[in-house]
Order: structure tokens, then C-alpha cells, then sequence
């Protein structure tokens, strides 16, 4: 009788943690996250309160859970997610989750800032202002980072991953012009950042 018992336990706390979004084994679903899995992920991962206060106040305006896992190795991910929409670009931070040891990072990524007299200021963040791109083949993280609204300044920044952490391979930095007949660059054309 007692085992029986345990039977009819173990089911229900099986359908639990499948209405939960845990797999078997304590894994927790990794795609097409809803907003209830958002709050899940956050209870285990600890990324910072004021990010996810923020994308909270403004997530009538977001379409998705802002929470996308990207596989860096087996059971290691890059894990993205959003802070907030801003005014002409989003913000984001990142984490790196191993899940087998259930070990979690919160990156700091180099960032670049040119000046109009070609000095290239360098600093660590690790919240995100711009629009990430993760190449699955590659494994390389792009972002574009705009210093204002229409674009024809800011950074682009490559990052690899070794050990967990951001490596720059190539960023590029334009310095904002305030002549109006300055001719328009794609950020894939600005100028390099020497020794990044």
C-alpha cells in the first residue's frame, strides 16, 4: 500500500514540474519561454533586481519573455536577457550558465567609445545597451551599440567566449559628427579599434 502511495505522489509531482516548465532531471525549459518561466529562470539565476524591475514595468510593451538561452557547449549556455526597451535601443545583460554544476556568471563585456579627435575610450559594463546578435555556428556574440537615434555613431563589438568569458575578437567605434553633410557609414565600416 505504501508503495502505491508513493506512486500516486510521484505522478502528481511529475505533472508539477512539467506545468512548471522543469524537465526531468531538474532541467528547466531553455526555448520559447513564457513570462511564468522568465520568473522561474530569475529565482535561479539571480540576475540583478533592478533589470528585472525594469522589464517588468514595461512588459505590456515587450512581445516575448526577454529570456533566450544560447548553447556555447554541451550544458553551457549564454544566456540573454533583456532589461528594458529604451528610447532607440534595448538593454540587456548576460549571464553564463553551466548547468551541470549549476554555476552562473554575470558578464562584464569590454565596451569602446570614440571621440571626435580619434581617441578610443575603453570601459568594462555589464548591462548592455544595443542589439545583440548570436551567430549558433560561429558562437560569436555581435553587438551594435548606438551613441544616438539615427545611428551613424556608436560601437560594434564581437565577442568570442573562453572559459565562460567574453573575449573581444574585433570592435569597431565611430565618433558622433555634428555636420549634417557627413556622410552616412555602416557600423560594419567603421573605423577599428586598435588593440582591443
Amino acid at each position: 500500500m505504501k508503495l502505491f502511495g508513493f506512486g500516486i505522489t510521484a505522478a502528481f509531482v511529475g505533472l508539477f514540474l512539467v506545468a512548471s516548465g522543469v524537465k526531468a532531471g531538474g532541467d528547466q525549459n531553455k526555448s520559447d519561454l513564457t513570462r511564468e518561466e522568465r520568473s522561474a529562470w530569475y529565482q535561479r539565476l539571480k540576475w540583478p533586481a533592478d533589470c528585472e524591475e525594469s522589464f517588468q514595468s514595461q512588459a505590456e510593451d515587450i512581445p516575448d519573455a526577454g529570456l533566450t538561452f544560447h548553447r556555447l557547449k554541451d550544458k553551457q549556455y549564454l544566456v540573454e536577457i533583456q532589461c528594458y526597451l529604451g528610447a532607440y535601443q534595448p538593454g540587456f545583460v548576460f549571464m553564463f550558465y553551466e548547468e551541470a554544476r549549476t554555476k552562473t556568471v554575470l558578464l562584464k563585456f569590454k565596451r569602446y567609445e570614440r571621440e571626435t579627435d580619434g581617441r578610443v575610450s575603453r570601459y568594462l559594463e555589464t548591462e548592455l545597451s544595443g542589439f545583440p546578435e548570436f551567430d549558433d555556428k560561429t558562437k560569436e556574440l555581435k553587438v551594435w551599440s548606438k551613441s544616438r537615434g539615427i545611428g551613424d555613431c556608436g560601437s560594434i563589438v564581437v565577442y568570442t567566449f573562453r572559459n565562460g568569458q567574453p573575449v573581444v575578437k574585433e570592435a569597431r567605434a565611430q565618433a558622433c559628427q555634428d555636420d549634417p553633410d557627413a556622410p552616412f557609414a555602416e557600423p560594419e565600416a567603421w573605423p577599428r579599434v586598435r588593440n582591443p
